[in-house]
């Protein structure tokens, strides 16, 4: 057995130990463990969260009203919160719970008389079950799930069938420029189900502090790495001195040969000027006290006429 075998066997059983005393009747029977990128989520924990979900649900009974789990110390900072619905609100208004949105028009898979939302807040355990392989998390994981309390001794969870997208809520993730925040984060979502083709998404932030997600599940804010980052600036940095080197190139070569033809043109020209003055040699003559040049004096020969005269 590995080492991460062995760490996830250790987890279960702690939770297993701590949650012995919940009622039997308000379990939910799910073995298996659900891969999410490079770690692996016990069940374990999501089902004891709806363990505690389920029993502050028992001690209250008004429907539509949200109402807040109590967990134990060992699960400080984790926040967990249960609302129960009819199938026909979540069919007719949807439901607005803690950060999450989920709009009209969706139905339970199956479908179910009465459903409970349960929301969980990891706060500071989001980076220890959730890790991004190049980014880091700036935001805790919020998610939701859906149960099935139609009959409380048979309680499982179940899918939801959404016709527009769920609308999760970051508030205050830092202070900088909204166009900032958007070029710089992305937003991630992590599938509920193994059965999903892919256990996680990566999308861009539309609109600051609000990710948009598909299905229930867990979702998340994320940036780059620091060393990704510079990774893209150099890239950036060797593309765009590439360019301007090649331009710059360009325009030297240009250059020269401009230069080239310039050269070219004066010196033909200097020569067919130097081969005018020496196309004809004049002799040199004194004149006075000036050395002038003089041309040789050619008579036209006379050329005797053949015609006789009449």
């Amino acid at each position: 057995m590995n080492s991460k075998s062995l760490t996830c066997c250790l987890v279960f059983l702690l939770y297993t130990g701590l949650f012995s005393s919940t009622s039997p009747s308000s379990l939910i029977h799910v073995n298996s463990t659900t891969s999410v990128l490079n770690v692996t989520i016990p069940h374990s924990l999501s089902q004891s969260l709806e363990n505690f979900a389920l029993k502050a649900l028992t001690t209250q009974h008004h429907t539509g009203a949200l109402y807040r789990a109590i967990l134990p110390e060992n699960l400080s900072g984790i926040e967990v919160s249960i609302v129960r619905l009819t199938g026909k609100s979540l069919w007719n208004s949807g439901a607005k719970f803690s950060n999450v949105l989920i709009p009209a028009r969706s139905v339970s898979v199956p479908p179910a008389r009465r459903v409970a939302i349960v929301y969980q807040n990891l706060g500071n355990w989001s980076n220890h079950w959730y890790t991004v392989p190049g980014y880091r998390l700036i935001a805790s994981v919020l998610g939701f799930r859906v149960l099935d309390v139609s009959d409380q001794d048979n309680v499982k969870e179940i899918s939801l069938r959404i016709k527009n997208h769920v609308e999760i809520s970051f508030r205050g993730l830092t202070n900088e420029s909204d166009e900032k925040l958007l070029s710089r984060v992305r937003c991630v979502s992590f599938k509920a189900q193994t059965e999903d083709e892919e256990a996680s998404h990566i999308s861009r932030m539309v609109l600051p502090g609000v990710c948009y997600g598909s299905s229930h599940g867990d979702y998340s804010v994320i940036e780059p790495l620091e060393s990704d980052k510079k990774k893209v600036e150099s890239w950036r940095v060797w593309i765009v001195g590439f360019v301007l080197g090649f331009g710059l190139l360009g325009f030297l070569g240009i250059a020269c040969t401009m230069v080239i033809r310039m050269l070219r043109t004066n010196k033909i020209q200097v020569m067919m000027e130097r081969d005018a003055d020496d196309g004809e040699v004049f002799e040199r003559r004194w004149v006075g006290g000036s050395k002038m040049p003089s041309a040789a004096v050619t008579r036209t020969l006379p050329e005797p006429e053949t015609g006789s005269l009449g």
